[in-house]
């Protein structure tokens, strides 16, 4: 695949797909995947080249769902981690989870006043923060597979 990049703009990739004898060009952009025609010399004034590349379009798809990250797949990670729920001091609610790959994260909430100490409230508390610690850990990971 021969591919070209807006004179300027690195992350603005094409695809040349075919360049007639009468001087038209047909490219694909890389990003939408929408199929432009354009003259010959506009392209040359617009693109520069980046040379032929081999893609493994499987790898590629594979790579643009990594790049994706839902609530459900964030809920799925944490039903699938084990929980420990542990009440110290009569006011404070610590939960740890155990996820699959055996990382822990643990979160705390503290109650000021001992009468007014809610467990379940705490273990809500808790569960929020450590999805989104979760989010951040799946987003470092898919961040770090897509520069490789």
């Amino acid at each position: 695949m021969h591919l070209y990049q807006v004179k300027g703009i690195p992350d603005d990739k094409v695809e040349l797909l075919e360049m007639t004898s009468d001087g038209n060009v047909k490219i694909r952009s890389l990003k939408n995947n929408q199929v432009f025609e354009t003259t010959q010399l506009a392209f040359e004034m617009a693109f520069e080249g980046l040379g032929y590349v081999d893609v493994n379009f499987e790898k590629a798809k594979e790579q643009a769902k990594v790049n994706k990250i839902t609530q459900t797949e964030i809920d799925e990670i944490l039903e699938k981690s084990q929980m420990e729920i542990m009440e110290p001091f009569g006011k404070c609610t610590i939960v740890a989870v155990k996820l699959q790959n055996g990382f822990i994260i643990t979160e705390s909430n503290v109650c000021l006043d001992p009468e007014s100490y809610n467990k379940e409230l705490g273990i809500q508390i808790c569960v929020e923060r450590i999805k989104n610690r979760i989010w951040e850990l799946e987003s470092y990971k898919q961040q770090s597979l897509l520069a490789e």
